[in-house]
């Protein structure tokens, strides 16, 4: 799908979509919850799906009631006694988190179970959480560290040593599961970004009635217990809500506000609000809400480190600064749906725009952005900064741009409400 984004005013008030990382999390607590859990406001991502599906794969019963989900849990009691052919393969989509949640997951089980998933998932590098797997009493088969993977358990648990380097998912799968582990745990982590994201982790699962201890996330101890059942509702998501803000910064003279968030949260993307003040972008705080008016851009320096989801809108955010923006925490973005610093160096490129990358810092140099044909790169985040390019800049036409269905289906026609002037969606 090809969509076409103009020069745009926005203005208006939305609803912020539903947080993939707490909806996804919450599945994978549900499913070894004994009861029935629900989960209401739940996103329609792909992502989501991904994870609804390979619940119900590992023998979740599952019902649908308009935004609201069922899910009646009991892994791996349920899988073992035959809901579920173990031989089958268990396809995640392409969700990182996913897969690298239900393959931990999986390892509680006594039958062998098979991961895949599709697209530039199976190009992403699983040994590091293969190896803490195999520590725990796993046989695991890859490809080359890659999926698909064949999960041999059951996971014991024991004394764990994790290189988190890769990513925090892998550390979020082994707190999941090993809090369904036959004997208490320990898990040293070494090279730890993206802390804020494990506190989601260990949010969630607190909401499940477990509760893990840590030593300056250095040494996570877990001792196995039964997850409680409960009824939660998914809270508005910080990183698709940055696009929102973004554009407003960009394109909303009168005004546009993004509601149903929630401040000192535990996603890491709230931080987009300490980017926007030092980019000095006008914003109100209400009460579960954010108001962002159209702003003279500041350049400004910011570490993204432990929020790289925010890389691609403040790239775009600085693509319209009086000077030159810093961004630290490049090289997290290699191992994305892309890999998402080399994108989007290429593509705003196209747009005139210059990024230098050296090390783990990016520098965007802001020009007159010119009318240009965009490729998304199968990345979701990539699509959606093109959108931002196009709606203050020039004319953007974006190839592949329905990639936004993974974290954002709504996403251009929740633009085009705002008043962005949009084609093909």
């Amino acid at each position: 799908m090809k969509v076409d984004v103009w020069p745009s005013v926005l203005a208006g008030r939305v609803d912020a979509p539903g947080s993939k990382s707490d909806a996804q999390r919450m599945v994978a607590c549900a499913l070894l919850a004994k009861g029935t859990s629900v989960i209401h406001r739940f996103p329609q991502a792909d992502d989501c799906e991904a994870a609804l599906r390979v619940a119900q794969d590992l023998g979740a019963i599952i019902t649908r009631t308009g935004s609201s989900i069922e899910i009646k849990g009991g892994f791996p009691q349920a899988f073992i006694s035959g809901i579920r052919n173990p031989k089958d393969v268990i396809d995640c989509g392409e969700s990182g988190l996913s897969s690298r949640m239900f393959a931990a997951i999986a390892s509680l089980s006594e039958e062998p179970v098979s991961i895949s998933g599709v697209g530039s998932l199976l190009q992403r590098p699983f040994d590091n959480l293969i190896e803490a797997l195999e520590q725990c009493g796993v046989h695991v088969q890859s490809d080359d560290g890659c999926l698909p993977l064949r999960v041999h358990g059951p996971m014991k648990g024991g004394h764990i040593h994790l290189d988190a380097s890769v990513s925090s998912q892998f550390l979020t799968g082994l707190l999941i599961a090993l809090s369904r582990a036959s004997e208490p745990s320990v898990v040293e982590v070494s090279n730890l970004n993206s802390k804020p994201y494990i506190d989601l982790t260990l949010s969630v699962l607190s909401q499940f009635g477990v509760e893990i201890a840590h030593e300056q996330y250095r040494r996570f101890h877990i001792s196995p217990k039964a997850f409680k059942a409960n009824e939660l509702t998914v809270p508005g998501d910080w990183s698709g809500s940055s696009f929102l803000l973004v554009a407003g910064a960009i394109c909303a003279d009168e005004g546009l506000t993004v509601d149903n968030l929630k401040f000192e949260s535990a996603q890491a993307d709230e931080a987009v609000l300490n980017a926007l003040r030092a980019a000095e972008v006008r914003f109100e705080m209400g009460e579960n809400s954010v108001r962002v008016w159209k702003s003279e851009i500041r350049a400004f320096e910011f570490d993204a480190t432990d929020c790289p989801d925010l890389f691609p809108p403040l790239v775009a955010l600085a693509a319209f600064a009086d000077g030159v923006t810093v961004l630290r925490g490049a090289s997290r973005l290699i191992h994305k749906e892309s890999n998402r610093a080399k994108t989007l160096q290429q593509e705003f490129a196209k747009a005139g725009i210059r990024i230098v990358l050296r090390d783990d810092e990016m520098k965007i140099y802001p020009a007159a952005i010119r009318s240009v044909l965009l490729h998304s790169h199968g990345d979701h985040r990539i699509a959606m900064a093109g959108a931002l390019l196009g709606m203050g800049g020039a004319h953007m036409a974006i190839q592949n741009a329905s990639v936004v269905a993974k974290s954002f289906p709504g996403f251009y026609l929740l633009m085009k409400s705002l008043g962005a002037r949009i084609t093909g969606a």
